[in-house]
This record gives C-alpha cells, structure tokens and sequence, in this order.
C-alpha cells in the first residue's frame, strides 16, 4: 500500500471522570485481531465496510495536494476512475478534512473524512450523512514505521496527544447530518501489570464539534472513557476494549476502541473508537454514531 497540540493534564482529566474514570473501568470487548500493521472498524461496526486506505502527497509541499483513496464504500467516487478524496483544509489541532470528489453522477454520496499522519503512524476515519441512519463509513489506524512496545519499568507510560472524529446523525440524512469532533486523548500504559497481558486505558477530554465545512460550533461538555485493555505483546498492538461517552456522570454512548504500538520502542499508539448514543443528555433521542481517531506519544 503507497504512503497512504493540545495536551491536557492528566490529573485534572481523571478527576474530571468521575464514575467514567478509565483507570476505574474494568474493560472488556470485542473486536478483530491485532496482527496486522494496519486496525480497522469492520470488526466493530458492520457498516464500516471501509477496508483500506491510500494517502499521496502528490510530491508537493502544499496540502490542497494531497488525496485520500478509501476502498469499499459505495458511491463515493474513490477510485482510479474518479480520483482520490480532496483536502479541505486543517481542522485546529492538525488534522485534516478530507471530501469524496464530486463528479456529478447518478446516486453519487458524499463522504467526509479526517486523516493525520505522524513520525510513526496515520489514522483516518470517514463517514457519510446521505443515508436516513448512520450509513458506510470506516476507520484505520496503521504504523508506518516499527512496531515495538516500551521496555518493562516498574512505572507507567502515559501517552498524550490528538483525537479527531467524523459524527453521523442516525436520522434524517444530508451533510447537516455531517459533524467533526475534536479533543485531547491520555493513554496510560503499564508494560509489568496485569503479569502477562499489561493494562491500557485513558480519556479523551476537552471535546469540540464543528461543522462539515470545519466551522466550529463550539465545546461539548462530554468526555470518552476507553476502559482497560489488554496489551498483544506478540503484535505490539492493543485488544478491543470498551469505551464510553459520558456527560455529568450520565452515559450517552457506548462502543469498542482498540490500538497499535507505532515506532521502534512503542514512541506512539494509534487507535480507533466507535460509539454510538445520544448527542446530548438533554437530547436522548437524537443518536448519533461517532468514528474516531487517535495519535498519542509516550511523554515518559
């Protein structure tokens, strides 16, 4: 396959947990094995049917450049006939938004995506608002680059970095359906406990939506739990877990993540989360299906 920041503090995020608190939640999932370089969503949502995904720079320094090719959805023009996703500029914290190109023909969708690429890995999630309920989509996490985890110490890792998601309102239909999120992700990893899995499990936390066009639309007042999971020392890669969005201790939302170790000595983990659920408490029957991403360094 071709070359297809905000940090918060980690104290003031797990106080800010409450019930949801990552290092409280005993974990549990399911999800697809972890052998690969490159996780994907199939395993966890049978309508991200989305299973690669190819990123060209085009050679160029400027980003307008760059395409995405997303194999295996409908009716989204991404392939060698119609071309790759185009860049529609940054959203704040470095990723990327990425649109289906538009040719004009008969049952043509538009999708929407958000792509970033770091020194050791690249994580996309794409999803359309053209279906009545949440529709195709996908999700990827890949290293680029190694695949270690970090040597065994008797204290914690913890990762920090970014988060990015596409967000699909269930009803309706139409690209007002077509939301972003972005926010703040903290893993923290133990490589010695449990004695022969480890344990992974963190937040994402200081969460904002902004518009298919990458308006913003101002912060949520929710937070993502993603409940312990076990560590697959053999692929350097993390199993399914469970994850949660949660507002003022009430859940909206429930769902699977999973992750990769990327770099030689585990520098980064890449994940993906899907969770579906209420937008807001104050609006429970307005669902909606959240398809996110992750990049976050090991700070130590």
């Amino acid at each position: 396959m071709k070359r297809i920041a905000s940090v918060c503090v980690l104290a003031l995020g797990v106080a800010a947990c409450g019930d949801g608190n990552p290092f409280t939640d005993t974990g549990g999932g399911t999800g697809g094995g972890t052998g690969a370089n490159t996780i994907n969503g199939t395993a966890l949502n049978t309508d991200l049917t989305a299973n690669s995904v190819v990123f060209n720079d085009n050679g160029t320094a400027d980003p307008s450049d760059d395409t995405l090719v997303i194999n295996n959805l409908p009716f989204d023009n991404s392939d060698t006939t119609g071309g790759g996703y185009t860049n529609a500029g940054a959203l704040p914290n470095g990723f990327q938004r990425f649109e289906s190109p538009v040719l004009g023909t008969a049952g043509e969708l538009r999708y929407f995506a958000v792509f970033r690429e770091s020194n050791f890995s690249r994580v996309t999630a794409v999803g359309t608002g053209d279906f009545v309920e949440a529709g195709f989509g996908g999700v990827f996490a890949e290293r680029t680059a190694g695949g270690g985890v970090p040597a065994a110490r008797t204290a914690s890792y913890t990762f920090t970095g970014d988060y990015a998601a596409v967000r699909i309102g269930t009803q309706n239909g139409g690209t007002n359906d077509v939301q972003f999120v972005t926010g703040n992700a903290v893993l923290t990893a133990d490589i010695l406990d449990f004695d022969t899995n480890g344990a992974v499990g963190g937040f994402i936390n200081n969460r904002e939506l902004f518009a298919s066009d990458g308006t913003s639309l101002g912060p949520l007042n929710d937070f993502i739990s993603l409940a312990n999971a076990d560590i697959d020392f053999d692929n350097a890669a993390i199993e399914s877990s469970t994850a949660s969005t949660q507002e003022n201790g009430a859940a909206l939302g429930t769902g699977n993540w999973q992750g990769i170790f990327a770099g030689p000595n585990g520098e980064e983990i890449a994940g993906i989360v899907v969770i579906e659920g209420s937008k807001t408490a104050a609006e429970p029957t307005d669902t909606v299906r959240e398809t996110g991403t992750f990049i976050v360094v090991n700070g130590g």
